[in-house]
């Protein structure tokens, strides 16, 4: 089994959900890591037994490095990671994927060209409860799919903004609750409902003093024919856990983050098995209550894809759909109208 070598491009606070996943790994190493404040890299380095990278070129230049992860804020992953894949590695990149349709378009383009594999952070469709309610979809248990919402009340304060300079802009962040809090719900909502089809949404910035949403509605129609509702808010105190809630011709589910809160078929309650968490997640209030057990299962897919020489199970193109969604969402906010998904 080869070993793959790992290079972490920012040395922020997700830097060290991907530092665990790879230690988690028996075919991964971490080599080295970059940031642009050399002295933080040098910290994390010294820290954890790696090299300290002075420039990316120089980290993409290293032949002990297969892939790298990017995790620098939202606006400078399209920038990573062509250039990653231009130096023919391969890529874990946080969500979101990109912020602007451009920039999604410029890493596809990279990606097929350099003949490379990426994988989009969205680790909550590994989850046991995620992977369970898939296969019931996908097995007709609930029928034909009628209504699927996600809810996503979250309470993020004015100090939370405040504690970073790129935090709840257009440039860095690429938005607000639907981008950087609530991608992972409405990342979740498409992969039961399949691809959305059109949306007509509100967003507006109600009580943060911040460029970008955050409390945003948006009215849902899937390709299928269903519709559904997406609504998040950081805004909410207390704030609550997210809540996805389906249903079709013969039955329904509720998902409260990761774990299923109801499941009923021809209207009856079913009883839930006692299955054990994959992560001990209580994001409504503070965004690093989780622990690293789906970012260590994302990772260990890309590895095996990467020897299996196939494409991990989140791609390139779908960690583009959910953010696909949300760029679309502002957009019929902005025009007032509603817009059509390609």
């Amino acid at each position: 089994m080869k070993t793959y070598g790992f290079g972490i491009i920012g040395c922020g606070i997700i830097s060290k959900w991907h530092l665990t996943a790879i230690e988690n790994l028996e075919n991964a190493k971490l080599v080295g890591v970059y940031d642009k404040a050399l002295d933080r890299s040098e910290a994390f380095a010294k820290e954890n037994n790696c090299l300290a990278f002075a420039t990316l070129e120089d980290m993409l230049a290293s032949t002990d490095i297969d892939v790298i992860c990017i995790c620098t804020p939202s606006g400078l992953h399209a920038d990573a990671a062509v250039a990653a894949a231009n130096a023919g590695k391969h890529i874990v990149v946080e969500k979101p994927m990109a912020i602007t349709r451009q920039q999604l378009a410029d890493i596809v383009e990279a990606v097929e060209r350099n003949g490379v594999q990426l994988t989009s952070i969205c680790q909550r469709r590994l989850s046991k409860a995620t992977q369970k309610i898939k296969k019931a979809i996908d097995d007709g248990v609930f029928g034909r799919l009628l209504v699927g919402d996600v809810y996503m009340k979250y309470y993020r304060s004015p100090e939370y903004y405040a504690s970073a300079g790129w935090r709840g802009t257009w440039a860095m962040d690429g938005g607000g609750v639907l981008m950087n809090q609530g991608i992972h719900g409405i990342d979740l909502l498409q992969y039961f409902m399949g691809p959305v089809k059109s949306v007509s949404a509100i967003c507006r910035t109600m009580d943060r003093d911040i460029e970008v949403e955050d409390t945003a509605v948006a009215t849902v129609e899937y390709a299928n024919g269903a519709v559904g509702i997406i609504e998040g808010t950081t805004c909410m105190n207390p704030g609550k856990p997210c809540r996805i809630e389906v249903c079709g011709t013969k039955g329904s589910f509720v998902l409260t983050e990761d774990t299923i809160t109801q499941w009923c078929i021809d209207g009856k309650e079913m009883p839930l098995e006692d299955e054990e968490e994959d992560c001990d997640r209580n994001s409504a209030h503070d965004p690093t209550a989780f622990n690293a057990d789906l970012h260590t299962a994302q990772f260990a897919d890309l590895l095996k894809a990467l020897d299996a020489n196939t494409k991990p199970a989140i791609d390139v193109y779908e960690g583009k759909r959910p953010v696909d969604v949300i760029l679309s969402i502002y957009e019929s906010s902005a025009s007032g109208k509603t817009v059509t998904i390609d």
